[in-house]
């Protein structure tokens, strides 16, 4: 019998460690498997993708493209009288509406709308309001005077016991309801919720929030205040002249203003108030960097009703006459006239009419007055305004408003600063976005609307415009734009211009407006830096015509035709993360695809780990108006195993692409966890042979003791 030594048992032993641990290493290391990733090592079939049906990919929507071409939807509502000759004095402007872009309805009978004892000021609301839901009304022209029902103006409830009168303050007795057609603006009020007749009505906490009023406008109104056809045929005929035909000359970038003396200094207010504080701050924060202004002052005694009057007759694209008011004067100081109605009645400022802002009482009291200031420059043939906003009643201003941010002021210096500074020169939009800036500004956001709440009240419900809304006023003389079309487009694609004029200027919100001879008709806007973009239909050799319109342009008009894309998507690259992924790991795929074209409509990942006889499936897309390089595929945790995966691309004319490469390919190894078990047996079996061993050389060695004993 062979002799086992302990020395020999210890060389056994740690033979049997040393393999153990190899083993372990080998095993636990999950790395191992890897370090052949991306290799032609790795046995996988390469052309099982070939066998995928991929029919079962959505087709690309055409149709909703298609729709946004074929079936635009309308932008503009001009609300007229049920009258023949009022409709057909509108129908040139909504012609030119729609030739432009701003796809314009005239709607006329209003009594389908509305439940049973509505008025006539609710059916009318009521239509609005449907059509807003279903299509994309921004602007709503009223054409026909308040005064005589024609477009009937609403009565809020709002009360007031003071009104200004010819430069002093008069008690007049209650008035409890006042007239606002923001009530055709603010589509989500209740307006009326109790059903009491009281509307508009506040609530028992006195918090403007919280009344029937919504405060924040839907839509964008303003009226022409006709009482028969033919002064609506003039204020159509002026409004068409200034956007299709302007005047040309420096007026359109000219600024008057008139800073009135509205309290002279004593008593309890010892400083006075002095307008030209807000005329001037308008000018050196919004104005001057803009246009050119002339600054007429009271106390600087240049500001008179003859020199008023002959700087208007001038000519000016924009006027603000700030001081008190009533409905045919504006004053300059508290005892003396600056305008009148008659001056308005006589301006000669011919083609050259102004947007004029007219800050302080009822001079702009249309729905009473005919011959309040306002109404007769709007009507002024040919000349006055092109675009009135005034209050109807009382105006408020606080005394010592240093910031000038309270009522009036705080009014007419956010509308400028609307105008000027948000560049929104479409005058309907900076006056209701002038009134929700008031709401959210700082002054009445930290508690001032609580506390004087029927000031704030009756300010931002009785400043209301006369003109069309949608009107852009120029700032500068207006030039043709530049052709952005020079290079080829193709079917398909998206299409990302800059408008700018002839002197290379940009030009804010512009509108660019397509038409082809089957039908299409669609219109997209310029962001604030000029920038346009629209996704073409998946037609080649279409003859597109364009017409550009916007602030201080020229109506100016292009054309194109796309050209066929049959190019397939191209693979740039593919990246994932981590480098090297285990079972725990997410995994990032970043795919670069490009279509120079069309451009890529989807990307599309397979990934199998048994040659595609199953697999799982994502997909990334590129909205109309997106056109995305870079595709991002999150892949759930992976069981260990070999996997490959192939890319399937698309453009937007429907070209495809499939890549597949012997890199498409990577093993997750088993977790370590995996191999605890089977290390752990051969090791336990190890000790164990081990130790038997160990038992089977005592026992025998014991043996041999005993019978040497014996």
């Amino acid at each position: 019998m062979v002799e086992f030594s302990s020395k020999r048992l210890g060389s056994f032993s740690f033979i049997f460690i040393t393999i153990t641990l190899v083993l372990s290493v080998f095993f636990i290391n999950p790395y191992v498997h890897l370090k052949n990733l991306n290799s032609s090592e790795i046995s996988l079939s390469t052309n099982g993708y070939s066998e995928v049906d991929l029919s079962f990919i959505p087709e690309i929507d055409y149709y909703s493209l298609n729709d946004s071409w074929y079936n635009p939807k309308i932008e503009m509502l001009i609300i007229s009288p049920n009258k023949t000759d009022f409709i057909d004095a509108l129908k040139p402007l909504r012609d030119w509406k729609n030739e432009k872009g701003v796809k314009t309805i005239i709607l006329s009978n209003w009594s389908a709308y509305g439940d049973v004892g509505d008025d006539n000021a609710t059916r009318i609301r009521k239509m609005i309001k449907s059509y807003y839901e279903r299509e994309n009304i921004q602007w709503v022209l009223l054409a026909g005077d308040a005064q005589d029902d024609l477009i009937p103006i609403r009565n809020v409830y709002n009360p007031d016991v003071v009104r200004w009168g010819e430069g002093r303050t008069e008690k007049v007795g209650e008035e409890y309801y006042k007239p606002t057609d923001f009530y055709y603006a603010d589509l989500t009020g209740n307006w009326n919720s109790d059903g009491d007749g009281n509307w508009g009505e506040a609530p028992q906490d006195n918090s403007l929030g919280l009344d029937e009023i919504s405060w924040i406008p839907e839509v964008y109104v303003g009226r022409f205040p006709a009482n028969n056809a033919n002064e609506l045929e003039i204020m159509v005929n002026k409004t068409l002249k200034y956007e299709t035909g302007p005047e040309i000359g420096d007026w359109v970038n000219r600024m008057l203003l008139a800073g009135g003396i509205s309290d002279f200094p004593g008593g309890s207010d010892a400083d006075g108030e002095y307008e030209s504080v807000l005329t001037n701050y308008i000018i050196q924060n919004y104005a001057k960097s803009v246009v050119n202004y002339t600054h007429l002052i009271k106390e600087e005694g240049n500001l008179t009703r003859p020199i008023l009057k002959s700087y208007f007759d001038e000519g000016y694209s924009t006027v603000i006459m700030a001081g008190h008011g009533d409905p045919t004067r504006y004053y300059i100081d508290p005892h003396n006239i600056g305008f009148t109605s008659s001056d308005a009645s006589s301006c000669n400022n011919t083609y050259m009419p102004s947007l004029v802002y007219l800050d302080g009482c009822t001079m702009s009291s249309y729905d009473i007055n005919d011959g309040s200031i306002g109404e007769i420059l709007i009507k002024r043939m040919d000349a006055g305004a092109i675009g009135v906003i005034g209050g109807l009643r009382v105006t408020w201003y606080f005394e010592d408003d240093v910031n000038l941010e309270k009522l009036n002021r705080g009014n007419a210096k956010l509308f400028w600063k609307e105008f000027f500074d948000q560049k929104k020169f479409q005058q309907g939009r900076a006056l209701y976005d002038s009134k929700v800036s008031y709401i959210n500004s700082d002054y009445y956001t930290k508690g001032a609307g609580s506390t004087v709440y029927d000031f704030e009240r009756k300010n931002i419900l009785t400043y209301n415009l006369l003109g069309d809304p949608e009107v852009d006023i120029y700032t500068n003389s207006p030039k043709n734009a530049m052709n952005p079309f020079n290079e080829i487009n193709y079917e398909g694609e998206l299409v990302s211009i800059i408008i700018k004029d002839l002197n290379n200027s940009i030009i804010p919100y512009a509108r660019v407006h397509f038409r082809t001879s089957d039908g299409k008709y669609y219109t997209t806007y310029a962001d604030i830096n000029g920038v346009a973009k629209f996704r073409l239909p998946k037609e080649s050799n279409e003859l597109y015509n364009v017409t550009i319109t916007g602030h201080n342009l020229i109506p100016s008009r292009f054309d194109f035709t796309t050209d066929l894309d049959n190019i397939k998507p191209e693979l740039i690259g593919v990246n994932c993360l981590p480098e090297h992924p285990s079972t725990s790991d997410m995994i990032v795929f970043n795919v670069e695809a490009y279509d120079n074209r069309s451009g890529i409509e989807s990307v599309h990942f397979f990934i199998s780990n048994n040659d595609f006889e199953n697999y799982t499936y994502y997909t990334s897309s590129n909205g109309f108006l997106d056109n995305e390089n870079i595709f991002t595929f999150n892949i759930d945790r992976l069981y260990p195993g070999e996997y490959s995966y192939f890319i399937y691309t698309r453009d937007y004319a429907n070209n495809t692409n499939i890549f597949y490469e012997e890199t498409f390919k990577f093993t997750i190894p088993k977790h370590a966890a995996d191999y605890i078990l089977p290390i752990s047996l051969i090791v336990i079996i190890g000790i164990a042979g081990v130790s038997a061993f160990t038992i089977c050389k005592g026992i025998k060695k014991y043996s041999r003791v005993i019978e040497k004993l014996e």
